[in-house]
């Protein structure tokens, strides 16, 4: 039985992002992949003189990844992480982290950067912060 709390029955999109929670989250894992794993020649660049885009894009990414990992696994039907949601999902992002950065100093114009995995699980902070505040507007699942 669901336990409604304010502003969950009028949020039409938070429903449809809990619905496809889990698709979402798989196509986003892909996604990181496709993206961080490319070759460096094939991306742009993209700097300004005071600040470097690709940590804030990092943090992005995992907390996306982050947040959807948890609200699949404490609101979804079809639930990724179903026992110890919170450290499986915390967790499996930063082992995802280290697994592309290990993976990058494999590819030509690539590297294992201490930095971006650092940004990486600050992005998993940001994501469970992201999830806690969401999840007080969400329903319950009893």
């Amino acid at each position: 039985m669901q336990m409604p709390t304010k502003n969950s029955s009028d949020n039409k999109f938070l429903k449809i992002l809990v619905k496809f929670s889990a698709q979402l989250y798989v196509g986003w894992v892909f996604f990181i992949a496709l993206l961080t794993l490319l070759p460096g020649s094939y991306l742009p660049t993209i700097s300004w003189d005071f600040i470097s885009i690709d940590k804030p894009v990092h943090i992005i990414m995992f907390g996306f990844l982050t947040f959807l990992a948890l609200l699949n696994s404490n609101f979804g039907e079809k639930r990724i992480f179903r026992k110890w949601p919170v450290i499986l999902s915390l967790s499996s992002a930063v082992l995802y982290g280290y697994i592309i950065e290990l993976l990058q100093s494999f590819i030509p114009g690539r590297s294992y950067d201490y930095a971006d995995l650092s940004a990486d699980c600050v992005g998993t902070l940001v994501g469970y912060g992201l999830f806690i505040g969401i999840s007080k507007i969400l329903p319950l699942k009893q």
